[in-house]
């Protein structure tokens, strides 16, 4: 699987940051030096350890000072306690010497070298370590909070983005329901009207799809076969108001366990087969579906007759509708850059064919 850093969250982009300025200042830096000044090696691993000690109040830099004062602009009190936090960085690096000095295993030499700067004095000299050094890593200090900075505004961004995508699925989910709802009032009324005995019937599968429609779309993705058992009460309902059987064929290609797809989403093709064909007073009309799912993609195509328009022939390109916009519109939210959503409208026949990369 191939490494992408911009796939990693937001806590994880920090850590690796911050582990890797940690780990330059801390090991890789103080070894370099330590190869190039020392001829054994066991010192350069001992100005390692000692550099380790310190980093510590390097970490209260970028992750106290800096946040505390230039992250709420107190740019004031941030210069007036700046030397306060030099000394403490020179108790620091003095204790480090002194901590260094008392461990055992650390060569003679080395320690001999320390004691010889007299970290415990301060009449033998104010700093113990190099100015320059010392702004050098404060500077990389400030640049890793710059960075861990431009993580959080990019972490911040993406949750408003996100919330963003979630309320307009929301709504492009409540125009799918009420549009639902009322294609099937409509239908229950011809029935009523007609006293038909199917009307139980139809009550029963109004019942199942209102119990869907009120509480499984309520969840972000719900099992391909429960959506395949909701598009099969539906079919019914519309069957109902038709004498010719067969009418609506709905096929399944493929195993469709195991696989979870966002609620009513082919709904607004299938409505939109019924409206150009089903509701129509045309001679062999009909309707098919088909849903083909293998294990990397989801193909649903809805198609149906039509009465041929040569005046109002559109082009493949140019669509409109309610509910094929509502599918674009979830689609290129749900699915960026993994679907494809094809219509082919002709003289005598109408088809949307919609394709999800599932992986």
């Amino acid at each position: 699987m191939r490494f992408s850093f911009s796939s990693l969250s937001y806590q994880q982009k920090n850590f690796i940051a911050e582990f890797a300025y940690l780990f330059v200042v801390g090991v890789l830096s103080p070894f370099a030096v330590g190869l190039q000044i020392f001829s054994h090696f066991s010192y350069t691993v001992s100005l390692v350890l000692l550099n380790i000690l310190q980093l510590p109040v390097i970490v209260l830099f970028y992750r106290v000072y800096l946040p505390k004062f230039i992250g709420k602009k107190s740019y004031l009190l941030a210069t007036f306690l700046f030397p306060f936090y030099l000394l403490l960085y020179e108790l620091s690096s003095r204790l480090s010497c002194l901590a260094i000095i008392h461990i055992p295993f650390i060569p003679e030499g080395y320690r001999t070298a320390l004691m010889g700067a007299h970290p415990e004095d301060f009449t033998k000299g104010y700093f113990s370590q190099s100015i320059g050094y010392t702004c050098l890593v404060l500077l990389a200090a400030t640049s890793l909070y710059v960075v861990k900075l431009l993580f959080k505004n990019q972490h911040n961004l993406y949750l408003l983005e996100t919330e963003k995508l979630r309320l307009e699925l929301q709504h492009l989910k409540s125009q799918v329901q009420p549009h639902f709802f009322f294609n099937t009032l409509n239908n229950m009324y011809a029935l009523s009207v007609q006293n038909s005995p199917e009307t139980p019937k139809m009550i029963t599968d109004l019942s199942a799809i209102m119990r869907y429609v009120l509480y499984e779309t309520q969840q972000d993705k719900v099992p391909l076969q429960q959506e395949i058992d909701f598009i099969k009460s539906y079919i019914r309902l519309e069957n109902l108001r038709h004498e010719q059987a067969n009418l609506i064929d709905f096929s399944i290609q493929g195993k469709v366990t195991d696989i979870v797809i966002e609620p009513m989403l082919f709904l607004p093709l299938i409505e939109n087969t019924y409206k150009h064909a089903l509701q129509k007073d045309m001679p062999n009309k009909w309707v098919r579906l088909i849903l083909s799912v293998d294990e990397d993609e989801l193909i649903f195509q809805a198609a149906n007759a039509k009465l041929p328009n040569p005046n109002k022939l559109q082009s493949n390109s140019k669509q409109s509708g309610i509910g094929l916009a509502n599918v674009r519109k979830r689609v290129a939210l749900l699915y960026p850059n993994r679907h494809e959503l094809v219509i082919h409208n002709e003289e005598r026949t109408f088809t949307a064919t919609l394709t999800i990369q599932l992986k």
